[in-house]
């Protein structure tokens, strides 16, 4: 009878390990153990500083200055009150942020509260302890970042169709909707496109796009200056007339200012694909967040210089309607 050669169960076993960590390795041939572990895979670290801070700018400029300067001014009641809750929300933005950029460094992964979420609890329990990362990346994923967009890309095409407002106005007010719906799904279309297929066209798109909203915002700001220096001030010079004393009013008016401000957290979310991220990450931010905070303050001086309290309530598009009285 020949005797059959036992397995080596121990050998079988390490080598499934070492498949499971995804870790990449070299085994000669007759050997148990690997001989070389090459490098684990991560993200490339593709962003240096004012890649950073582009993502940051670009990020938290978007559909809310030009959206929520109406409700924040009509939730706070006065101008002045306004302008105060505009700079609060800026300062509160940048503390959020100085704080993310702090856990950033400490847990340097890509994530951002799921990561630091699973960092804290994790290793607790079993089942307890990766559950608030869990909720926190389900909320997320499921509820708020897509109603962000929605309201973003929605936002996008409405100001995409205020130029040709003149033709679109012939058309039924379904049509109409209809068209911006499609114009909004391409534009989300294309947005995805680009995220998916490469993170350095992601980059060079995201810094061109930035330079003409930051270009797009100077235009408005240049516009309200010019408007205060040949002495149009009657609208600033309310103040604080018709301030609102209603808690849930001011609370409102906040909420509104800080949703402008959302994305201040987006350069800890990547990371992994930051350069020196313990020296990038706290110097976009204390670049990025305080230069936001200037460009809507000023923005809102401009629309409140241009445009009276009703006026800013009831426009569909404010920029656009700022601009165009500016050029009257």
């Amino acid at each position: 009878m020949v005797a059959q050669a036992k397995p080596d169960y121990g050998t079988h076993h390490r080598n499934a390990l070492l498949a499971t960590n995804s870790t990449e390795v070299e085994i000669s041939p007759g050997e148990n153990m690997p001989r070389k572990t090459m490098q684990k895979m991560q993200l490339k670290r593709e962003l240096g500083l004012f890649s950073a801070v582009n993502l940051i700018v670009g990020v938290m400029i978007g559909s809310g200055i030009f959206v929520s300067p109406a409700s924040a001014l009509e939730r706070s009641g006065s101008v002045g009150l306004c302008l105060i809750i505009w700079a609060v929300c800026g300062s509160i933005s940048l503390l959020g942020a100085l704080a993310f950029a702090e856990l950033g460094t400490v847990v340097p992964r890509s994530g951002a509260e799921y990561a630091y979420f699973q960092e804290a609890y994790g290793g607790l329990h079993r089942f307890w302890g990766p559950l608030p990362s869990f909720i926190c990346c389900w909320v997320y994923v499921i509820i708020l970042r897509p109603a962000e967009v929605a309201v973003i890309i929605l936002t996008f095409s409405e100001y995409i169709c205020q130029p040709f407002a003149y033709h679109i106005n012939y058309m039924p007010a379904e049509s109409q909707e209809i068209l911006k719906k499609i114009i909004a799904l391409l534009g989300l279309g294309l947005l995805t496109y680009i995220n998916f297929i490469s993170v350095k066209l992601y980059v060079h798109v995201q810094n061109i796009f930035t330079s003409c909203k930051l270009f797009a915002c100077l235009v408005v700001i240049i516009g309200g200056l010019y408007e205060l220096c040949i002495g149009n001030t009657q609208n600033l010079t309310k103040g604080f007339g018709g301030s609102t004393t209603s808690p849930k009013n001011l609370a409102l008016a906040f909420y509104s200012g800080l949703w402008a401000f959302d994305g201040w957290s987006t350069v800890t979310s990547v990371t992994e694909e930051v350069k020196r991220p313990e020296v990038n990450i706290p110097r976009s931010i204390m670049i990025g967040v305080p230069l936001v905070t200037a460009v809507y303050f000023m923005m809102n001086v401009a629309y409140m210089t241009v445009l009276t309290i009703p006026e800013m309530i009831a426009a569909p598009a404010v920029a656009v309607h700022c601009l165009h009285l500016d050029a009257l």
